[in-house]
């Protein structure tokens, strides 16, 4: 069990995510800021000293924070704040402090006017991009994390929305360093520095996407050799981009390919059988919703689970849905066990009659997901009841006649606890 001076700094943390995406836009700032600078020789106005400055403090503060922020190892959290430490010292600390310091403010500070040059200045905010090294693990603690190492890094690494912001955030940081190297080996005759660098980025999109119009070129023998190795890093740059777009494409198309094989095989047996037109209906829309909540899949992957992992799985998917009650909220744990094993799940379909005024009741629902609406004896309504709300148990509880009628509005996953 973590202590509470440590539980605070976990990265699944809100605070956490929120301190580790401030931290991700600063090091995307200098990732793209520094190179252009450097590259331009622009001279630091008196808000980037400032910025620097501030960004600096920022992220000093991050190397502390990480000292007091417990880490995932083969799936245990080390809070112990000496392996902590050592952790952070073998792995990331030397990059985090060298990228941290603002040199070029401290040179600026410290070395008489007359020995300051421009172009070492320049160099010096270059290690300002050490901190690009950060953000692979920046971008993983931004999701909420289970806890588990192993289970955290299959989430990472599957999903796609990472993967491919990810694979962007690489692309746009490679070509704009590359766009700067060419404005270091190729003499523009442009003069504003706007015009340079998109005279720059223009010639590496046109250079990268194998088009070359002709209207830029290499006028040196520094910039063609620059020109060739651009072309090599450009086919396998273009190749992976490619490639990673096309899987994921493939990927897509071959679960929608899947679906509609589906629903055609349910639509050929349905109509083999002459089912009714609301049945069909009723049973396509069930089919949609559980495509739009991952349900379906997630059901046929457990399917192939043995039954004692399945068993498992569902005692700990009902105790997160008691837990989301807040009839339950100070229920113990071992409350909540014992009442799992007396549970029944059922999905209720939209308009289905669920309690029907004047039957005897001895259960009581739980609304897990939904909402479902409560009506008179005449069919009026009566209120509207979302997820978290259970009904029932007057019945339940007095032992009389069901005093409501309770209709699904939409579809609804119920637990249903018997007497």
């Amino acid at each position: 069990m973590l202590d509470r001076h440590f539980s605070k700094h976990l990265p699944r943390n809100p605070l956490n995510v929120l301190w580790n995406f401030l931290i991700l836009l600063a090091t995307a700032w200098y990732g793209f800021s520094v190179p252009i600078a450097f590259a331009l020789k622009l001279d630091m106005p008196g808000w980037t000293q400032l910025l620097d400055i501030t960004l600096s403090i920022v992220f000093l503060v991050d190397i502390l924070t990480v000292f007091r922020t417990p880490f995932l190892n083969n799936n245990e959290v080390i809070s112990d704040p000496v392996l902590i430490r050592q952790h952070y010292v073998k792995n990331r600390l030397f990059v985090d402090f060298i990228g941290a310091i603002p040199w070029d403010v401290i040179i600026l500070l410290t070395l008489p006017p007359h020995d300051l040059s421009p172009h070492w200045i320049a160099l010096t905010r270059l290690l300002r991009t050490l901190r690009l090294f950060r953000v692979p693990s920046l971008v993983a603690n931004l999701r909420k994390h289970t806890g588990n190492a192993f289970v955290d890094a299959i989430y990472l690494e599957t999903s796609k929305k990472v993967k491919m912001s990810l694979m962007f955030f690489w692309v746009m940081i490679g070509l704009n360093t590359i766009a700067c190297g060419w404005i270091l080996v190729h003499d523009s005759p442009a003069k504003d520095p706007v015009s340079i660098y998109i005279q720059a980025f223009y010639w590496l999109i046109v250079t990268v996407a194998t088009v070359g119009y002709g209207d830029i070129t290499p006028q040196n023998d520094m910039s063609r050799l620059y020109a060739t190795l651009v072309m090599l890093v450009g086919i396998a740059m273009y190749g992976t981009i490619i490639g990673s777009v096309s899987t994921t494409i493939a990927n897509t198309n071959a679960q929608k390919q899947r679906r509609r094989d589906k629903f055609a095989a349910l639509a050929d047996f349905m109509k083999r059988y002459d089912i009714p037109l609301k049945t069909q209906n009723d049973i396509f829309q069930f089919y949609e919703h559980s495509l739009r909540d991952r349900i379906s899949l997630a059901t046929e992957i457990l399917q192939e689970l043995p039954q004692e992992l399945q068993r498992e799985i569902d005692k700990y998917a009902n105790l997160f849905m008691l837990r989301s009650v807040p009839f339950f909220t100070q229920a113990s744990h071992e409350c909540l066990m014992d009442m799992v094993s007396c549970l029944t799940t059922t999905i209720c379909s939209p308009r289905e009659i669920i309690i029907k005024a004047g039957d005897s009741g001895n259960e009581m629902y739980f609304l897990f997901h939904g909402e479902v609406e409560v009506l008179d004896p005449q069919g009026h309504q009566l209120v509207r009841l979302r997820t978290g709300s259970f009904f029932g148990e007057v019945a339940l509880l007095k032992q009389v006649e069901r005093i409501a009628t309770v209709r699904a509005i939409t579809f609804c996953c119920n637990a249903i606890i018997f007497l």
